[in-house]
């Protein structure tokens, strides 16, 4: 029984290796593969097939020819063909892609040892990997005259290549935003160039948050290859790099970043760091300390904070901050408001305020010290000559007024029709407009007469408009600020040492202001004084 459990098993890990590794979805306790690939020529025509049936490129567009490395197994995508497991990877030491643990699937089966002395053969070249972030990468052609002559791998050192897939060098996938760009890193020493179909730079890649564009506008360093493809992008096709000698990059070494590693919830303990991300290779991250406060794990990737007593958490953009819950609150509270509670802060005391309820004909006062509460809100009566909304009196306005306290309302004096005013504000009554007696004829000009009586001045208003105290309203600022009137003469009379004449018999005026009448014709005469038109002359006897 355990037998078959154990083959079961040994299957299971067989369809992981064979069907997941190679792709590059970013899933939690899940390993991030290594992957290398060969004969770019086959991945660039699965990528113009995929592109044109599915209009997108995935993560695996260039899964053609390639094999994976779980790091943290340390195993290969390739298995042993007597025991149908993964063969070991092992980090740190040079493997051999001609080798049956890093044999491409497309290359060819047969594994050529060199011996002292013999041909040195060399197939499965690799041309371009995918480095998770976390591990760091070398890659190079071996030195045939080692193998040639000692039947031992060796690598030129003119041909190596070095990628450090840190997160500062945009590896894929990592800790900032990435797109297709980021993951394809060139591991040939001397290229040529071929085409490349692209995705227009506007459009988003099938995974990562950028697109074309917003990839190579970033301003951290760019790989060669990716440079190569930035630098064309106005066109449809670009070139990127591809060997000039096929079959010459195939000893690979790979290791952990430092502080990189296979890290899981086991590895993090009280409250003070997170894993960097569920899926290895990953590392593990300190919580910063905070001011007036401690860590606090939130959850396996998040760190979160406890304030200490007496602070409160606030939001910022450089990450938690404990702030005193006195911050920001007044040691005293303006009249209207009300104190609901209170903090000591280094023996001062601080409140937060509320605003009072309004109480019409009232206004808010500040509390007396040590008579009123200062958790209540405190009222005085508003004073005659003013009024009250409920939280503040305001003096009445001109030409208005209050006679008693605790007025909401202002009244008017309404001048047009009583004949009283008020120049100031914040008063009790109305006093009379024409009040000023002093006041001589000498003050009108001509066609007008000195006027006291303000039955008079509506008399006259009335006269020259029906809607008196429309036309009315207009001049009683002026005039009962003055406190007299010059007003003119009506129709039938006329202006006389600034006093109105009635016209005498035989004339008359129909207008106002004016300084003499106009006589009647000959023979006609006016059967009362103060006629105000023509028609009133009428034939005296013998006249007709």
């Amino acid at each position: 029984m355990s037998k078959c459990v154990a083959l079961l098993a040994l299957y299971l890990f067989y369809l992981l290796v064979a069907e997941g590794l190679p792709l590059y979805a970013d899933s939690s306790n899940r390993t991030l593969a290594l992957v290398l690939c060969g004969n770019l020529k086959d991945a660039l025509a699965q990528l113009k097939h995929r592109e044109v049936l599915e209009h997108e490129i995935g993560a695996d567009w260039l899964e053609g020819n390639c094999v994976s490395i779980d790091p943290c197994s340390q195993t290969s995508s390739n298995e042993n063909p007597y025991f149908g497991t993964a063969l070991p990877a092992l980090a740190g030491v040079w493997l051999s892609g001609n080798s049956s643990t890093l044999r491409l699937p497309l290359s060819s089966a047969a594994i050529v040892d060199a011996e002292a002395g013999s041909r040195a053969h060399n197939y499965g070249s690799l041309e371009f990997a995918r480095v998770p972030e976390g591990i760091s990468l070398q890659a190079c052609a071996p030195d045939f005259d080692v193998w040639r002559s000692r039947g031992v791998l060796a690598c030129n050192e003119n041909t190596i290549v070095s990628i450090s897939a840190d997160a500062e060098t945009r590896s894929c996938p990592g800790a900032l935003s990435h797109s297709l760009l980021d993951c394809v890193k060139s591991l040939q020493f001397d290229a040529s160039r071929q085409a490349l179909m692209w995705r227009p730079p506007s459009e988003k890649m099938h995974f990562g948050e950028q697109t074309w564009a917003e990839a190579c506008a970033l301003s951290l360093p760019l790989p060669a290859i990716v440079r190569a493809m930035c630098s064309t992008l106005a066109q449809f096709t670009f070139d990127i790099p591809v060997p000039a000698t096929l079959g010459s990059t195939s000893l690979i070494k790979y290791e952990f970043l430092p502080g990189y590693g296979c890290y899981g919830l086991e590895h993090i303990s009280g409250q003070g760091n997170v894993l960097s991300r569920g899926a290895a290779p990953n590392h593990l991250v300190a919580c910063p300390a905070v001011p007036h406060g401690s860590p606090m794990r939130v959850d396996a990737y998040t760190c979160g904070t406890v304030c200490d007593t007496g602070f409160q958490l606030s939001n910022s953009t450089d990450g938690d901050v404990c702030v005193s819950v006195c911050a920001g609150l007044d040691s005293t509270c303006a009249e209207s408001y009300r104190a609901t509670s209170e903090c000591l802060q280094d023996s001062l005391t601080f409140y937060h305020c509320t605003p009072c309820a309004p109480q019409p004909g009232f206004e808010t006062r500040p509390p007396a010290e040590g008579i009123d509460d200062i958790f209540m809100c405190h009222y005085r009566a508003c004073a005659p000559g003013t009024k009250s909304d409920g939280l503040k009196c305001e003096a009445c306005g001109v030409n208005t007024f209050s006679n008693a306290s605790m007025a909401t309302e202002c009244a008017g004096c309404e001048t047009a029709q009583t004949g009283l005013y008020q120049s100031a504000s914040g008063q009790t009554a109305c006093a009379e407009c024409l009040w000023n007696t002093s006041a001589t004829v000498t003050a009108c000009s001509p066609g007008t007469s000195l006027v006291h009586d303000f039955d008079m001045v509506q008399h006259l208003f009335t006269l020259y408009n029906a809607d008196v105290g429309a036309q009315l309203g207009e001049y009683v600022a002026a005039m009962c600020t003055e406190g007299y009137a010059c007003l003119p003469c009506q129709p039938g009379h006329y202006e006389h040492e600034r006093a109105c004449v009635p016209c005498a018999h035989g004339a008359y005026q129909p207008n106002f202001a004016a300084q003499e009448c106009y006589p009647c014709n000959e023979g006609q005469n006016t059967t009362s004084l103060g006629s105000t038109n023509s028609s009133d002359c009428v034939c005296i006897e013998g006249f007709e």
